[in-house]
């Protein structure tokens, strides 16, 4: 009898232990794909990350830029740079939002508006410790894309991720801004 009831606490406790345990995997998307592989840089960046006491600091994601053309981006570029910010969030990161104005204003037809792209309206101060810089070139059959997790006070890249994307006629509408995508 005295073993029946070892059994049964073993049991019993196992499966209330069990119940205890989480998942560390992200939660799953609207129909689950990482289209754009901003979930696998996210992880890989994080894994990468030689000063994990990066996560008691605020970073920022900017636009990625055109490798051949670092003063030019597209579509794809800023869609990158979104669903990335995003995932690093997701991944523990503490994101600053750079673009985000001084003050919520209205336009017509569009609504209440607070993120800018004009530098008088972006906060000049930020906390950030780091910054993603990323770049994609564009080959006849991919797109291939890094990004790096730079310390915006010294040349130290803190963290890269690289990788391609099969070409599609998504991602051609995205890189020309050929509409619809």
């Amino acid at each position: 009898m005295g073993r029946l009831k070892l059994l049964i606490a073993v049991i019993s406790i196992g499966v209330t232990l069990s119940a205890c345990v989480s998942s560390v995997r992200a939660a799953p998307r609207p129909g689950g794909a990482d289209t754009f592989g901003t979930r696998f840089m996210a992880y890989t960046l994080r894994t990468q990350l030689r000063q994990p006491d990066i996560f008691d600091s605020p970073i920022v994601v900017t636009t990625f830029a055109d490798l051949n053309n670092l003063n030019q981006s597209s579509v794809f570029g800023r869609v990158i740079a979104e669903q990335l910010l995003d995932e690093l969030h997701r991944a523990g990161f503490t994101v600053s939002e750079i673009r985000k104005g001084r003050d919520i204003f209205m336009k017509e037809a569009l609504g209440e508006m607070i993120l800018s792209r004009n530098a008088r309206n972006v906060l000049s101060k930020s906390s950030a410790r780091a910054v993603i810089a990323g770049t994609y070139v564009v080959t006849t059959k991919s797109v291939i894309i890094n990004a790096r997790l730079l310390d915006i006070n010294s040349p130290l890249i803190l963290s890269s991720s690289s990788y391609s994307l099969k070409m599609t006629e998504e991602l051609k509408k995205l890189l020309t801004g050929e509409e619809p995508f």
